[in-house]
C-alpha cells in the first residue's frame, strides 16, 4: 500500500493490550494458509496512490488498466490531514471507465483520540472528488491498517487503538451507508492488536500476502479469512506509467468470488448476492472423498462432462475436470480451485431437474437442511434453500445462483 511496506519483514511479538498498542520492529513472515494460487482467481484488479505516478510524474492511462483488470481502490487520505495529490484527478479518470472503485484511508494516528478526525477527513475529501459509495461501478470504502515507517524502520503505530479503529469504521459506515473494506494482515492483528482482530469482524477483509506460491493470506484472528488479496507489490501492468514509456508496476490483487457478485457490491445489479466475508470456493483435488467431491462429479455432468458420482476424485474424475476446464479456457491442472467452480456451478430454480439439481440437494443435506436427492426442484428443495439461504444471510428467493453454491460449499 501507500507506505511501502516490505513484505519480507514481519512486525514482533509485542504482547500489547489492547487498550494500548506500542510499536516494534519488524522480523519474519508469518505463516499462511495452503489453497489456491493468484492465478486460479479470475477477478483482478490493482491498487494505487501518487507512488504509481511519482518516477515519471505521468497520468495513469486508466481505459488501458480497464482491459486486464475488474476493480481498482485509490489512496485518497492519510491520518487526520494528508491528501493523496493523484486521488481527485485519477478517481474521476477512472470513474469514466468499466473499472469497479474505491477511495482507501491509510490511518495513521497521531494521538490516541484521533479516529474521528481521519473519518472525517477521509469523508470530506472523497465526497469532493465524486464519491457516494452507492453510485454504479463504486465499491465500499476501504480502512488500511499496517505498519508504519519511523526512522526508517517499520514499527506498529504507537497511538494506535482499536477503539478508535471502531470509531473510523462506524462513521464512515454511517457517512455512506455501506459496509466498509478493511486491509490489513494476519501478522499485524497478532503483533500490534495481540491477536485480537474482532474490530475488523464483521467487514469484508483484504489480506496481502506476496508470493508466487498457492498459500494464500493467513485468516485474521477474531475476524475470518479474505475477501480480496493483494498478492504482489510489483507486477507490470499496462496503463501505468513507467520509465521510457514501459508499463510500470502497481500492487495487484485478486477477488474472492465471481464477477458477478463483484458488480454486485459495485451498485451494478446482479441476480446473486455478494457472498458474506469468508464465504469462498473450496479447493478439491485428487485423493479426496467428500461430498464436495461427489458435488463436483454431478456438475461435471451437468456441463456435458459424464462422471459417475461416488464421491472419490479418482483418475476418472481427474481426466474429466481437465476436460472441463480446457473447454473453459482454464488452467487443465485437475484440481477444482475458485475459477473452475465459478465456471461449474450452474443456477437452478423451481422447475429445474437433473444432476445439478442432485449436486445442490446433496449439499443442503450436508449443510443440515436434509432433502432427497431426487434431482428434481420442487416445493420442497425450494423450501430448504430459502432456510438455507436465511440461515446464511442470503437474499432468500429459493434461488441456487453463485452466492448460494458458494455458501453452500464452503461451510
Amino acid at each position: 500500500m501507500s507506505m511501502r511496506p516490505s513484505h519480507a519483514l514481519r512486525l514482533t511479538a509485542l504482547g500489547v493490550a489492547t487498550a494500548s498498542l506500542t510499536g516494534g520492529a519488524l522480523l519474519a513472515t508469518a505463516p499462511q494458509s495452503a489453497a489456491a494460487p493468484p492465478r486460479s482467481y479470475t477477478v483482478k484488479g490493482i491498487d494505487t496512490s501518487h507512488h504509481n505516478h511519482d518516477a515519471t510524474g505521468k497520468p495513469i492511462d486508466w481505459k488501458r488498466v480497464a482491459q486486464k483488470n475488474a476493480f481498482t481502490f485509490l489512496k485518497a487520505t492519510q491520518g487526520s490531514r494528508y491528501k493523496d495529490r493523484w486521488f481527485a484527478r485519477d478517481f474521476k479518470t477512472v470513474s469514466a471507465t468499466s473499472l469497479m472503485r474505491a477511495p482507501y484511508h491509510f490511518f495513521d494516528p497521531k494521538s490516541t483520540r484521533d479516529g474521528a478526525a481521519q473519518a472525517d477527513h477521509f469523508i470530506r475529501t472523497v465526497r469532493a472528488a465524486g464519491y457516494s459509495g452507492t453510485k454504479p461501478g463504486e465499491l465500499p470504502p476501504v480502512l488500511d491498517v499496517e505498519s508504519v515507517w519511523v526512522k526508517g524502520k517499520e514499527v506498529c503505530p504507537k497511538a494506535l487503538r482499536a477503539g478508535q479503529l471502531d470509531i473510523f469504521l462506524k462513521r464512515v459506515k454511517s457517512a455512506f451507508k455501506v459496509t466498509p473494506i478493511v486491509y490489513t494482515r494476519a501478522s499485524f492483528v497478532n503483533d500490534c492488536m495481540a491477536g485480537k482482530g474482532q474490530a475488523f469482524k464483521g467487514y469484508p477483509l483484504w489480506l496481502a500476502r506476496y508470493g508466487s506460491g498457492a498459500r494464500e493470506p493467513q485468516s485474521v484472528p477474531g475476524a475470518g479469512p479474505w475477501t480480496f488479496w493483494q498478492y504482489t507489490e510489483s507486477e507490470r501492468v499496462p496503463g501505468v506509467p513507467g520509465p521510457k514509456n514501459t508499463a510500470g508496476t502497481a500492487d495487484r490483487n485478486v477477488y474472492r468470488g465471481t464477477l458477478a457478485q463483484l458488480r454486485a457490491m459495485a451498485n451494478l445489479g446482479s441476480t446473486s448476492t455478494p457472498p458474506r466475508p469468508g464465504t469462498s470456493w473450496p479447493t478439491v483435488k485428487p485423493g479426496q472423498r467428500s461430498v464436495d467431491v461427489t458435488t463436483v462429479q454431478l456438475l461435471l455432468t451437468a456441463r456435458g462432462h459424464a462422471t459417475k458420482a461416488d464421491g472419490v476424485f479418482g483418475p476418472g474424475t481427474v481426466a474429466k475436470v481437465k476436460a472441463f476446464q480446457k473447454a473453459q479456457r482454464l488452467t487443465a491442472d485437475g484440481v477444482v480451485g475458485p475459477s473452475t467452480w465459478s465456471r461449474l456451478v450452474t443456477t437452478v430454480k423451481t422447475g429445474s431437474k437433473g444432476t445439478a439439481v442432485k449436486a445442490l440437494q446433496h449439499q443442503l443435506t450436508a449443510n443440515g437442511h436434509t432433502i432427497i436427492a431426487d434431482g428434481v426442484y420442487g416445493s420442497a428443495t425450494t423450501t430448504k434453500v430459502k432456510a438455507f439461504q436465511k440461515a446464511q444471510r442470503l437474499t432468500a428467493d429459493g434461488i441456487a445462483g453463485p452466492s448460494t453454491w458458494a455458501a453452500l460449499v464452503s461451510r
